[in-house]
Parts: structure tokens; C-alpha cells; sequence
């Protein structure tokens, strides 16, 4: 009878084994495939408007505020945050060129060249413009690079591509059926690690994450930012990246 377990057990662990989703690309055996629709679909992204919430885990400190947001390519950014009752925390600007900063709590406006050193006083992640307004729309810039290797994960329902240019690496993971993008981590240079999920179909062939995780391992700094309701490429206006300082804050300016 023993003899004749492996004989009943392997069927049966072959009839549950999990069958992947291919999706309308069928399985694609090039990653440079996958790179270019994940960049394709990038270049439709313009901007976003949307309200939700935003949370830190950092060795500063954590906690969630509520949040609305604005972002425009290819470096305007507005986020405004509140806490769970409605008090208002700050009002953070750029476009690009410039920033600004209220703190309603000190009634201080703060203002300046919009440098990643300066940014990072008032925001958990010290980046350029560009890449803060990329980072809060889910794109991290891919290696420029043809050593490319590709595997895949059964178990995660996904691909993972390996980009290696001299001594970074990158790892890219999308999703099987519809190339939805789940995570980019690179190493060897300073960059954020973002991770999507909470995907909505936006447009065709368009899957948008709802909420997205930026990290910073070597700073231990984690930022989750989770969308309700986006709205994608909203008209653009320039004054809505033009923070004014209200009467009477104190106007403290640097560079």
C-alpha cells in the first residue's frame, strides 16, 4: 500500500498546482517587451488630483494624516495635510523651480530654491522635484541597460526582471496577467524603492495603483501613500502649484 502513495499523491499535487495568468500578452519571454509598456504607460500619465492618506515609519517618528494631492509632471507638486480632526499640519508646494512650506501651527512660511537638501526639511524623502513628482505616481527611472534577466515567480503570479549597469542593479516585478507594475528596488546608487498595489483600470490597457510605498533602506524611511479616488491627468493649472503666504505669517526664506 506505502508503495502506492507516491503514485496517488503526485497526481494530486499536479492537479493543484497553480496555473498562471497570461492575460491578453500571452507569456512573454522578453523582458525589453515588459519595459517598454511599463514605460509606455508612463508617458500617459501626466499628473494626478486625488485626497487620502499618508504615512510615515521612520526613525523620527510615525503616524498617518489625511492628505490632498497634486501632482504634475515633470515636477510640480502639492500636498496639503491634515490629521484625523481636521486640524490642518502643513502645506507643501513646487513647481519645480521653487518651493513652499506653510506650518499653520507656527504660522511660518517657508520658502526657497527647490533642492533635494531642502525638500527633505519638510518632506520624509529627500529627492529632486522630478523624481518626488515621478515617486508619488509610482515611477522609480529604469536602468538604461541590455543586461537583462528575467524569471518567473509562480507562487507571486509575477515576473522579475534583473537590470544590472556596471555595480546598480534593479529588480522589477509586474504582474502576469496584465504587466500591472508591483515593485521597483535598486541598489548600488541612492534611489527610493517603490512598491504598487490597489490597482484601478483607468484606461485601456492602464492599471494605476491606488496605493504606493516609497522607501528608503538606508535611512529606514517608509512612506505610504494611499489614494482615494484619483483622478488622472487632471487639467493643468499653474497656480495651483503657488502657495501665497497668508497675513501676518512670519516669511523665513532660504538660499
Amino acid at each position: 500500500m506505502t508503495r502506492l502513495l507516491p503514485l496517488l499523491i503526485v497526481p494530486i499535487l499536479a492537479s493543484c498546482a497553480h496555473r498562471l495568468d497570461f492575460g491578453a500578452y500571452g507569456r512573454i519571454e522578453d523582458p525589453g517587451v515588459i519595459l517598454r509598456v511599463i514605460r509606455e504607460r508612463w508617458e500617459r500619465v501626466h499628473g494626478l488630483a486625488a485626497e487620502g492618506k499618508i504615512g510615515l515609519d521612520s526613525p523620527s517618528g510615525s503616524g498617518t494624516l489625511r492628505m490632498a494631492a497634486e501632482v504634475r509632471k515633470p515636477a510640480s507638486v502639492y500636498l496639503e495635510t491634515r490629521d484625523f480632526l481636521g486640524i490642518a499640519r502643513g502645506t507643501f508646494v513646487t513647481d519645480g523651480e521653487t518651493y513652499a512650506f506653510y506650518r499653520p501651527e507656527e504660522n511660518e512660511f517657508h520658502t526657497g530654491p527647490a533642492t533635494a537638501e531642502e525638500l527633505g526639511r519638510y518632506l520624509p524623502l529627500a529627492l529632486p522635484p522630478e523624481q518626488l513628482a515621478g515617486a508619488m505616481l509610482g515611477e522609480v527611472p529604469l536602468l538604461e541597460t541590455e543586461n537583462l534577466r528575467m524569471t518567473v515567480l509562480e507562487d507571486e503570479g509575477a515576473y522579475e526582471i534583473l537590470l544590472r549597469q556596471g555595480r546598480v542593479s534593479q529588480r522589477v516585478r509586474v504582474g502576469t496577467r496584465d504587466l500591472r507594475l508591483v515593485s521597483i528596488q535598486t541598489r548600488g546608487i541612492p534611489s527610493v524603492d517603490v512598491a504598487c498595489s490597489d490597482h484601478e483600470a483607468f484606461a485601456e490597457d492602464l492599471p494605476f495603483p491606488t496605493t504606493i510605498e516609497l522607501s528608503v533602506p538606508a535611512q529606514r524611511t517608509n512612506v505610504k501613500l494611499r489614494y482615494t479616488k484619483p483622478t488622472l491627468n487632471p487639467p493643468y493649472d499653474p497656480s495651483n502649484f503657488i502657495l501665497r503666504p497668508p497675513p501676518g505669517a512670519k516669511i523665513m526664506e532660504s538660499g
